[in-house]
């Protein structure tokens, strides 16, 4: 792959962003090709990136974060380990059948956040696959707000999807 594709692919999806009034902004990192940071739902302050990682040359990563706030992850701590381990099991078999990937962060049953990841090839990158993409992503975020919704009550909804930030550092 030629650095001029890297470039014509990096503005393809800016300007698709930007079409669809999703595109915040460019990031610097060394350790990728491209940051692209983007808010879905609009003005919904959940934040994502596309990105392009230097050690995958033909593809591009749709990724965003949810962060659990301090008092979901007391409450969750607070559940009886058996109980707690039965809701992070299910979480963690809801989410497997969905097209993103997961990573709960940092592991076991300590959840702070969780990585949603969308890889699409350059192969298959169109406008419709990118948006399928971030749709997705956005679909595991709203079932783990709804899922602490329906547990910890309608009250307890400070999930938080951070700014964008560094990926691959």
């Amino acid at each position: 792959m030629t650095s001029q594709e890297v470039v014509d692919t990096q503005e393809k999806i800016k300007t698709w962003l930007v079409q669809e009034g999703l595109f915040k902004e460019e990031l610097e990192t060394e350790n990728l090709y491209f940051q692209l940071a983007a808010e879905f739902p609009i003005k919904s302050s959940r934040h994502l990136s596309i990105i392009q990682p230097k050690n995958h040359e033909d593809m591009i990563v749709v990724f965003s974060r949810i962060r659990l706030a301090d008092a979901h992850q007391k409450a969750l701590a607070a559940m009886p380990p058996k109980s707690r381990e039965r809701f992070l099991w299910q979480m963690r078999y809801d989410l497997l059948f969905q097209d993103s990937s997961f990573e709960i962060e940092p592991g076991g049953s300590d959840l702070q956040s969780i990585r949603f990841m969308r890889e699409i090839y350059y192969d298959g990158l169109t406008k419709n696959k990118l948006m399928e993409a971030i749709r997705e992503n956005f679909k595991c975020e709203l079932y783990v707000v709804w899922k602490f919704q329906e547990i910890f009550g309608e009250e307890q909804t400070n999930i938080v999807s951070g700014p964008p930030e560094p990926m691959y550092s």
